[in-house]
């Protein structure tokens, strides 16, 4: 199943909560414009300081100033904290009803097979039920992921890359480049643990399967004598299944270190570009940690691609079996 046809089956689900997601979008458009906040008045600041220090004037000769940053900053915290609870509160209501909606549905499209549906292998109870609950915690996951922290991360990273170039092209323009390594890079990790999650699917639901059998059957195994044969049967499954996630995980470290020293290298080009850039009078002095706390706002859902790719393709996976 590709992105596009997952979206296209998540549609009626989210359709009939469009209000929700307007609301949704409204108020990430809002909490974009005010992230960018802090690194104005830090320039501002800095520079006017700056400023202050040449003339050899005190803070004294401008105290203003400082009810003015004091003023601004609180005043944007406040809007921010308002915003963060719409924004949270709105996707995890869009989360719990379409969570409800997708389980009645399930339910009610089940009760509509026939016998010989539930009597293949593939489709035993214990596999079910995973299929069904993983399922929908990865679909309904996204759903909440893309508006409280891919959407708003997101939508702060683009107003934070078009005011980088419109302060310097040049600046902007280092800072478009690392991220798209950076997202490369996401892009393929995501690829090499893709056969990785689904083996992972596969062995949660005989798990599954196993310990339901397990249950179901106990009788027959006490009476048999078959305690053993079972314990080894699912310490083989249990074995297979850590084994995978381990390799997950030691792919997922080695990629991350990588991409971590990716962004390092762009806080280090922006810093030695703005330093040039201040030295040949092209900037203020303030311009230099203005440019880095927006290259931070740029980086920071980047740094989150490794998460967002995860639970993508999690609902990539699940949703096929699910759909």
């Amino acid at each position: 199943m590709t992105l596009l046809q997952l979206f296209k089956n998540i549609r009626p689900f989210v359709y009939p909560y469009r209000s929700l997601v307007v609301l949704a979008l409204i108020l990430t458009l809002i909490g974009s414009l005010t992230a960018q906040v802090n690194a104005w008045v830090l320039r501002y600041t800095v520079d006017k300081v700056n400023v202050l220090v040449e003339t050899q004037q005190g803070i004294r000769k401008d105290f203003r100033l400082l009810g003015y940053i004091s003023i601004i900053l609180i005043s944007k915290e406040i809007l921010n904290a308002f915003i963060q609870f719409g924004q949270k509160y709105y996707g995890e209501k869009l989360r719990i009803n379409i969570s409800r909606d997708l389980a009645q549905t399930v339910i009610e499209r089940i009760l509509t097979y026939r016998m010989a549906f539930f009597t293949s292998g593939g489709n035993r109870p214990g596999k079910l039920q995973t299929r069904i609950d993983r399922g929908i915690e990865s679909l309904t996951r996204l759903i909440q992921n893309f508006f409280i922290d891919i959407l708003p991360l997101f939508a702060n990273s683009l107003v934070a890359l078009i005011v980088m170039f419109n302060a310097n092209f040049y600046v902007g323009l280092v800072a478009l480049c690392i991220i798209s390594v950076y997202f490369y890079v996401s892009r393929v990790q995501a690829q090499k643990l893709n056969g990785s999650r689904r083996t992972i699917k596969e062995l949660r639901e005989n798990k599954s399967q196993g310990i339901l059998s397990i249950l179901e059957s106990i009788n027959v195994i006490k009476s048999f004598i078959r305690e053993d044969i079972e314990s080894e049967k699912q310490m083989n499954l249990q074995n297979n299944l850590t084994a995978t996630q381990l390799k997950t995980r030691r792919i997922s470290f080695l990629f991350d270190g990588f991409k971590t020293f990716i962004e390092q290298i762009g806080v280090v080009l922006i810093i030695i570009l703005t330093v040039y850039f201040v030295l040949e009078g092209d900037m203020t002095i303030g311009a230099i940690m203005f440019h880095i706390l927006l290259f931070n706002n740029v980086s920071a859902p980047i740094r989150q691609l490794h998460r967002i790719y995860d639970e993508m393709n999690d609902a990539l996976i699940y949703s096929e079996s699910f759909f």
